[in-house]
């Protein structure tokens, strides 16, 4: 969530950040004070710890853990959700009643649903504007939070192996600092957010967006205004809410289009960093 052993925090400030990240629940809840006593600190030391994580003051990141709580409240009846929400031939048999392959058979149903449903979702002249701009620009720098950032690594790999220079990175709290610093005005910005933008999310995209207009979000959430009047462009998924798949079905599916269209444009490129990658597959299956 954020880098707790960071070495701009003290010993205090670092058993602050950790006991927000341990026990949100506790931290949203209690008083400055109390996080102080419970921490061994001062009430002062626990306003420090939330400006260097990036927070504007202690109440806001107290909401923010709150928002952690709620995401983990949540999951079980996410799961419950995409159990309820696989297809099966048989509409009266509930989900405990099938087999492992029936399952799994309904599984691919709804990750196949949840692919098909991108085309309807995204807007395509901003799809093809973001491979016009990642395939055109001198660098590609993609942002993601937990799952988001495994979804950049993704896109990182497929983007490199077409002969761009892609950069995969997070940030969060204080670490989006030297994220967003790393921006320059040529970049190219790909940030996924499959299910939601969260706070530390927009504020990455509201410091790149004063470096950068070249900045695109995937995302099933609505983009808030000032990101759009600032020139962030969406490229919307399907809503993943009653589906047996994962937001990163569709996640995955969009950056490949992206890929298959990138490579359209540029295919002696693609082709040259594809050929320079199966070199070293053939070195290293030796």
């Amino acid at each position: 969530m954020w880098p707790v052993d960071a070495p701009e925090l003290t010993r205090q400030e670092e058993a602050i950040a950790r006991f927000a990240l341990e026990v949100p629940l506790a931290f949203a809840t209690s008083s400055g004070a109390a996080i102080a006593a419970r921490t061994d600190t001062s009430e002062a030391s626990v306003a420090r710890a939330a400006k260097k994580l990036g927070f504007e003051n202690v109440r806001e990141m107290k909401s923010f853990c709150a928002s952690r709580v709620q995401e983990t409240a949540n999951l079980q009846s996410v799961l419950s959700g995409r159990l309820d929400a696989l297809d099966t031939d048989d509409a009266t048999r509930s989900t405990s009643g099938l087999t492992g392959r029936e399952t799994v058979t309904s599984g691919l149903r709804s990750a196949a649903k949840l692919v098909l449903a991108v085309e309807q979702s995204v807007e395509w002249p901003s799809v093809e504007a973001a491979a016009a701009d990642i395939g055109g620009g001198p660098r590609v720098i993609l942002y993601g939070l937990g799952t988001g950032y495994s979804l950049a690594q993704y896109a990182e790999i497929e983007f490199s192996r077409l002969g761009l220079d892609a950069r995969a990175t997070t940030g969060g709290g204080h670490a989006n600092a030297q994220a967003a610093f790393q921006i320059t005005a040529e970049d190219v910005v790909l940030v996924v957010a499959p299910r939601a933008i969260f706070p530390d999310i927009e504020r990455f995209l509201a410091a790149v967006l004063r470096t950068t207009k070249r900045v695109y979000v995937i995302t099933q959430a609505s983009l808030p205004a000032p990101l759009s009047s600032a020139g962030a462009s969406a490229l919307r998924l399907p809503p993943s809410g009653g589906s047996g798949a994962t937001d990163a079905v569709g996640t995955i599916a969009l950056i490949d289009s992206l890929v298959a269209d990138i490579a359209r444009r540029h295919p002696r490129r693609a082709l040259e960093a594809r050929t320079r990658a199966q070199a070293y597959r053939d070195e290293f299956s030796r």
